[in-house]
């Protein structure tokens, strides 16, 4: 049995994190059986594209409180796909907890090196999807459970939990309510900042001429669809997929002659027409890739996020040119400000952007 913590200080205690060994036990598993209480869209989306490209794998999940406190419709749509493609695939399928809310975190990896591994513990699915620059906001505790004696316990709770307890999705999910869908995926990150109403009319207030807009491009293959590109693959063969957030713009050399003082190769803050505040960067040649510093899934999560809030976009789905009509824009306005701030971890001020995708531009 091992300890596996979040190891945020002044707890670090240099055990083994939920999401590396997470990783390490799936790599190796041929079969996965996880009952787990919620799950975000995003991490649905990875293991379903874990499972796409790490074949020949099985998966087996039941979502314990979904059916009793709802899921918000980015959480429905990625639970229908992943459900979808494991019954065309009949490589496994998705259950949803019906006799009571299951709030338990069980899962077991069967098969490899490991034979049957079993991590129980806090983390929920949310927890497998590896991220950048931040630090989770809340501190997991899990225990790896392997070669006990007491491990048919946890089979049998797996297997009564899946047989008894639960029904398949495509029967249950009309009955699963929907809840508020407001774009709500930035709230609570360290890196950042909910701004009030009065600060974003500082910042409409000191708005510059100097204004970029920048087309967002619908190719399959574009950076704002590098979810359903070629994955990262480690030394073994294992394939790690793109994050579903995962954006970058890449804002053509025209653009950026369009007006002056385009912010070439730097960082800056940015301000959202939405009330956020974050840091950003351009880098590459000419400074063309626009992107949220240190983690890409930022800028995604406010721009996808936003798209799939207006239902104009599933989680999961390719975005297209329809995509942006029916949101009602295929821009992204970038103005400068006059203003300056200062910024943790830089010596001078950095400058003031404001980014606009409010729905009301689509470009003819």
């Amino acid at each position: 049995m091992k300890l596996l913590t979040s190891n945020f200080i002044p707890l670090d205690l240099k055990n083994r994190t939920f999401t590396s060994r997470w990783e390490e036990l799936f790599q190796d598993a041929l079969s996965i059986k996880i009952g787990i209480g919620y799950a975000s869209n995003d991490s649905l989306l990875y293991l379903r594209k874990l499972i796409e490209l790490n074949q020949p794998k099985k998966l087996d999940l039941c979502l314990g409180m979904a059916y009793f406190e709802g899921l918000s419709t980015s959480q429905l749509d990625a639970t229908e796909e992943l459900n979808r493609f494991l019954k065309e695939k009949d490589i496994g399928s998705v259950r949803i907890s019906r006799t009571f809310p299951f709030h338990g975190k069980v899962q077991s990896f069967n098969g490899g090196s490991n034979s049957k591994t079993y991590l129980v513990g806090s983390s929920n699915l949310s927890n497998i999807v590896p991220v950048k620059g931040i630090e989770r906001r809340n501190y997991e505790v899990d225990l790896e459970i392997s070669g006990a004696s007491n491990t048919t316990d946890i089979d049998i709770l797996l297997d009564k939990l899946f047989t008894d307890s639960s029904q398949p999705f495509e029967e249950i999910s009309p009955q699963i309510k929907i809840k508020d869908s407001s774009n709500t995926l930035l709230s609570s990150r360290s890196d950042v900042a909910e701004i009030s109403d009065s600060a974003l009319e500082k910042i409409l207030a000191h708005l510059t001429k100097n204004s970029f807009e920048i087309p967002l491009k619908d190719a399959p293959k574009s950076n704002l669809n590098a979810y359903f590109g070629e994955g990262r693959i480690n030394q073994q063969g294992f394939v790690k997929p793109r994050h579903w957030y995962e954006v970058e713009i890449i804002v053509d050399l025209s653009v950026q002659r369009s007006s002056k003082n385009y912010p070439a190769n730097t960082d800056f803050i940015a301000y959202t027409d939405d009330g956020y505040k974050f840091t950003m960067r351009t880098s590459g040649d000419y400074g063309k890739n626009l992107r949220s510093k240190d983690d890409l899934t930022i800028l995604g999560r406010w721009l996808k996020g936003r798209m799939e809030n207006s239902s104009s976009l599933r989680s999961g789905e390719l975005i297209t040119m329809e995509s942006f009509k029916k949101y009602g824009r295929d821009s992204i306005t970038f103005t400068q400000t006059n203003l300056t701030e200062s910024m943790d971890g830089y010596k001078a001020k950095l400058d003031v952007w404001y980014l606009d995708f409010s729905q009301q531009k689509t470009r003819k």
